[in-house]
């Protein structure tokens, strides 16, 4: 009889358990598309605007959650720039913290590499790269903007990127 009853209760709290993170949603996915305007003069003049992805993780819990985000972004080399396209592939690792009880509106800083190419050109730089934005959460739907920028030939090359995209809890 006390086996069927602690089988009873563990079954009871392991259900509760499951049941408080699950409505939590203790990890989520999101994949954003981006539209970028270059912000630093030489950038702006160099390049037009800038097109991309991105696609991440979080894992945290109440209102805190620690992402990890791998993205693609192509800048349009404007006539008679040097070289060509730019394009970044940055994988970041960051924080997100919703500002709202309902987590409607987050803010997130992340930082990490990015993997640099021109295109006509054979070679490959890797640089520091970060950002810092703000969201909102409409359901499954995102919207967001960031100020982001990487470090290419000596100088940091900064952007506004405007995102839109999905999340899904797990």
């Amino acid at each position: 009889m006390k086996a069927l009853v602690k089988f009873g209760l563990v079954t009871v709290l392991l259900t509760v358990l499951h049941t408080a993170a699950k409505a939590q949603k203790l990890f989520f996915i999101f994949a954003h598309g981006q539209y970028s305007s270059p912000v630093q003069t030489s950038f702006k003049d160099n390049y037009g605007y800038g097109l991309g992805g991105e696609v991440g993780a979080a894992i945290g819990a109440n209102k805190t959650f620690f992402t990890g985000t791998v993205g693609y972004s192509f800048f349009d080399a404007r006539s008679g720039t040097e070289g060509g396209n730019l394009t970044i592939i940055p994988m970041k690792l960051g924080i997100r913290r919703y500002i709202l009880p309902a987590k409607l509106i987050y803010l997130h800083a992340d930082a990490g590499v990015a993997n640099i190419k021109v295109k006509g050109s054979d070679t490959r730089t890797s640089g520091f790269t970060a950002d810092v934005g703000a969201g909102v959460k409409l359901g499954p739907m995102e919207l967001g903007v960031a100020y982001d920028g990487f470090n290419y030939e000596g100088s940091f090359r900064s952007f506004v990127a405007f995102k839109a995209g999905w999340r899904i809890g797990l």
